[in-house]
């Protein structure tokens, strides 16, 4: 595979980072993750300002221009994809290289860059069957709204949950559900939509924007209001949105059965919504 690492494209093989990268020794860095249909990216414009967002809460020092949508063109080039494949596209962004200390570095450095582009198709035996998470305790710290590349607690909680049995797990802060270990999660009681606002707690996923305007843009009534752990035996329906999941459906959480296993039928009708819009602005041919 080739990949690209600060301003050179490689193969992933012979690529290499100075040791002394803050990115490497600190993770001192911001990440941004996007899906590729049809050889274009979905929701590119909201990807580069949450991406501009997280450097700047950072206080990296660089402005996002065309750099995002050029690495990504040649990349795809190189890599001779087509447009019939679905893909996921990476780019980092670090600090750069200075000698280890807390403290940033008092000399301007030169920001590192790594970006790649590989095939990714959808789970789709979870997409149609449901996955089965548990919960475990939120002990991120408290600004999961900066995309950075830390994610050693997402990484734990994830691998406990699978050594268990579970696909995945929902994170909960102070009896309250934030978000799953990288993507948001939404329930449905009475017909009603919830989900975590968009808080310091969790990062503001651009599949849950998207979702949530597919919500108010076809009748649903949804809320941005937390679901409190005790809640969890009387919801109806429960699901994931991400970049590489679109719309997933929860059907088991710890010991409880969510609509007897069943994907809902409010899940159902958002996927199918979800599916239109790409039919309608990435497949539909002129």
């Amino acid at each position: 595979m080739i990949v690209f690492v600060n301003g050179k494209y490689l193969k992933d093989n012979e690529a290499n980072i100075n040791v002394n990268d803050r990115g490497y020794l600190l993770a001192d860095g911001v990440y941004e993750g996007f899906r590729v249909y049809n050889g274009k990216i979905f929701k590119l414009k909201e990807h580069k300002q949450r991406f501009q967002r997280s450097l700047n809460e950072l206080k990296i020092s660089h402005t996002l221009t065309d750099e995002i949508e050029t690495i990504f063109e040649k990349l795809f080039e190189k890599n001779s994809y087509k447009n019939s494949d679905e893909l996921f596209y990476y780019i980092q962004i670090t600090r750069g290289v200075a000698l280890r200390d807390h403290a940033f570095p008092k000399e301007k450095t030169e920001i590192g860059i790594y970006a790649f582009v590989s095939k990714k198709d959808l789970n789709e035996k979870a997409y149609n069957e449901g996955l089965k998470v548990c919960t475990a305790p939120d002990n991120r710290w408290a600004r999961c709204d900066i995309k950075c590349i830390s994610l050693t607690a997402n990484c734990l909680a994830k691998q406990n949950a699978i050594d268990e049995g579970f696909d995945d797990a929902l994170f909960v802060h102070d009896g309250v559900i934030t978000e799953a270990t990288a993507s948001n999660v939404f329930f449905v009681k009475d017909n009603i939509i919830y989900t975590h606002a968009a808080t310091n707690r969790i990062l503001s996923g651009i599949t849950r924007n998207f979702v949530i305007d597919l919500c108010n843009e076809n009748g649903f009534k949804l809320k941005e209001f937390p679901l409190t752990i005790d809640k969890l035996k009387s919801i109806d329906e429960a699901f994931l949105t991400g970049t590489t999941l679109e719309v997933t459906p929860i059907v088991k959480i710890n010991d409880i059965s969510i609509n007897n296993q069943k994907i809902g039928e409010i899940t159902k009708k958002l996927q199918s919504l979800f599916k239109n819009y790409l039919q309608e602005n990435f497949y539909k041919k002129s």
